[in-house]
């Protein structure tokens, strides 16, 4: 590092499990993150985003953490050891993208560094969440390097974004906010006129599945005006449309593409590629009433057109099994491999799910309602039972849904009636 703080291009990056030099290759995933808040959303202020990766380095996993002081909070696991904070019991949800970077990410184990976990633990608001972040971010940099992140609690919405090129200076970061009554998308790609000018390498990544998950937001932003807000707006269900979204690429096709975010004007929010597609995509609620009971993360194990999003409640007790191992991934990658060789039941797979989907959302209004009454007699330990047999309810069921799909589709003859008869 010289004497400015900046890090010179001879300090090596860490990549995988050894040391590479700063130019060395960085993907060009294009997760793509949005936030809905206030009078534009019907279901409480929410996050989400489309997870992509490498084939096989995403067996998604979901957690609970209940530390002895501080909040509970959920994490998404995969990637290897990679673990990332959720939503925590205060109703704070956070998404997380990468920022393609000129700067290297800090090897490991940097002092003074507080972990994403640390600050879930911790904070109780969004602006509890910003001020935690950007402080360390100034003072720390990250090990991730070039990063964003999108945060929400029942009242607000923020966008975070920063980089590694110069410490105890707040040049190192951007905030986006507070948002109020509006969405709001992003990708790989630096938004900060500074960031981007100072930090980013190339021209980022994304650019057409931001845009294309923005406009399908906005088709709904403005309903909330022109009917009463519990009426107008953007519901969860459409939020989960959104993120299974193929644009204009047939799925087949994006198949024969090592990675199809960008290419051709491709807008595919819920991407196939052949090396990095989408493996999973999740959506955090916040909710104003009973906070930290019916905030809930939504999360799918696998590809979001052939997997479900299941809810996973912050005051539940426990995780089901399937979904805090890598058991409902596994079964779900299954059935996407399936699919991929009977693609004319996709559209039928998908549409079931969202029905599937609309009737949960359905029945948690109905849980919430009985979990709400307990609470409000102290009976809390009885809410939470209540919340964690439903979430496991629907888990086991779309676990026994996927695997007889995959019944059906494994007992389909390999070749079509016509293609056999001609070899023969």
């Amino acid at each position: 590092m010289n004497n400015q703080g900046f890090l010179t291009p001879q300090e090596p990056v860490r990549v995988n499990n050894g040391w590479a030099a700063p130019d060395a290759p960085r993907s060009g995933s294009g997760c793509t993150q949005a936030l809905v808040t206030g009078l534009t959303s019907l279901s409480g202020n929410m996050t989400g985003q489309c997870v992509d990766g490498s084939a096989g380095l995403w067996p998604g996993f979901i957690k609970l953490e209940i530390p002895a002081k501080g909040n509970r909070y959920l994490t998404v696991g995969g990637m290897g050891e990679e673990i990332f904070p959720l939503l925590n019991e205060k109703g704070v949800a956070c998404s997380q993208g990468l920022r393609i970077t000129k700067y290297p990410p800090l090897p490991p184990g940097k002092p003074g560094f507080v972990s994403s976990g640390e600050m879930m633990k911790t904070c109780n608001s969004a602006n509890d969440y910003v001020k935690m972040w950007t402080e360390n971010y100034m003072r720390h940099g990250a090990p991730w390097g070039g990063r964003s992140n999108l945060v929400v609690d029942p009242k607000e919405g923020y966008c975070l974004e920063g980089a590694n090129f110069v410490y105890d200076d707040p040049a190192n970061y951007a905030v986006h906010g507070p948002m109020h009554d509006q969405v709001f998308a992003a990708a790989n790609f630096y938004i900060s006129k500074r960031l981007k000018t100072i930090a980013e390498a190339g021209i980022g990544a994304g650019y057409n599945r931001a845009k294309r998950l923005w406009q399908l937001l906005i088709d709904r932003q403005y309903d909330a005006t022109v009917m009463q807000p519990r009426l107008g707006g953007i519901s969860l269900s459409y939020f989960m449309k959104c993120l299974r979204d193929h644009g204009n690429v047939k799925p087949e096709d994006g198949r024969l593409s090592s990675y199809i975010s960008e290419e051709r004007g491709d807008s595919a929010l819920c991407c196939h590629g052949l090396w990095e597609y989408t493996s999973n995509a999740f959506i955090g609620v916040s909710r104003p009433d009973h906070t930290g009971l019916f905030s809930c993360e939504w999360i799918t194990s696998s590809q979001p057109c052939i997997s479900p999003f299941l809810p996973v409640y912050i005051g539940v007790n426990k995780i089901p099994k399937a979904l805090s191992t890598t058991e409902a991934y596994l079964l779900f990658e299954k059935l996407r491999a399936a699919v991929e060789y009977h693609p004319e039941y996709r559209e039928e797979i998908t549409r079931y799910w969202s029905v599937f989907e609309i009737q949960a959302i359905e029945e948690s209004y109905l849980v919430e309602r009985d979990s709400a009454a307990l609470a409000g007699k102290d009976k809390v330990t009885e809410a939470r039972d209540l919340l964690t047999v439903f979430v496991q309810k629907k888990c086991d069921e779309s676990m026994a849904t996927c695997g007889k799909m995959l019944e059906v589709l494994n007992s389909l003859p390999v070749l079509g009636k016509q293609t056999k008869a001609k070899l023969e």
